[in-house]
């Protein structure tokens, strides 16, 4: 009879074979911890090697499912993004309404994008590692765009109806994307200063009359 010695390593998933929920939820698993990872150690400090060894996902799935590390966070960044599309994407821009809708945006983007401790998190992660992965900064930027298209088309639409000034659409969603956050202050600054009340119509006014 052959004697099997117990190694104490975990079993390792190598993918397939299992009903699509439990692959959900290992998945799922697997990309909580690559979080935890990142805000531990940062993206270069974080090791597949440890990934595989807490979650039990093996290294071959990692590659095959997300390529490298980096399309671990990518996959978290659109995470992020599709609960803020979800958000932003679902409110009424009515043009013959600009204040009433701005100010929904800003009220729907401070929860959303904001106050959501994913975004948050993975913002700070890039902007700690801009200088030796300026990508990772790259991939938020680029996503951000897609996330203020709906209110940047809105205000195109605007500047056509002579409601707003001729700029750049998508200038202007940044810039009220700026006063919603207040820069550097959403990073270091308890958030509760984004739910004073009257903020989210202060902010629509002084936005509308910078643009008017």
């Amino acid at each position: 009879m052959t004697t099997h010695k117990a190694t104490g390593t975990r079993n390792r998933w190598q993918g397939g074979r299992l009903p699509r929920a439990q692959v959900d939820l290992r998945i799922r698993r697997l990309l909580d911890i690559a979080l935890e990872e990142f805000v531990l150690h940062g993206f270069g400090g974080t090791s597949l090697d440890r990934l595989v060894e807490r979650s039990g996902v093996s290294k071959t799935t990692i590659y095959r499912r997300f390529g490298n590390k980096e399309g671990l966070f990518a996959t978290l960044i659109d995470q992020s993004v599709e609960s803020i599309r979800q958000g932003l994407w679902s409110l009424a821009l009515d043009p013959a309404n600009p204040l009433g809708t701005i100010e929904r945006f800003v009220a729907i983007y401070t929860e959303v994008a904001v106050c959501r401790p994913l975004g948050r998190t993975l913002l700070e992660i890039a902007i700690a590692e801009k200088r030796s992965f300026p990508h990772l900064s790259e991939t938020l930027l680029a996503n951000a765009y897609e996330g203020l298209r709906p209110i940047s088309d809105y205000f195109a639409r605007l500047m056509d109806d002579g409601v707003m000034l001729r700029g750049d659409p998508q200038e202007a969603a940044f810039e009220l994307q700026g006063l919603i956050t207040h820069g550097f202050r959403v990073m270091v600054d308890d958030l509760a200063f984004l739910q004073r009340p009257g903020r989210n119509a202060e902010i629509a006014r002084r936005f509308l009359k910078g643009w008017s």
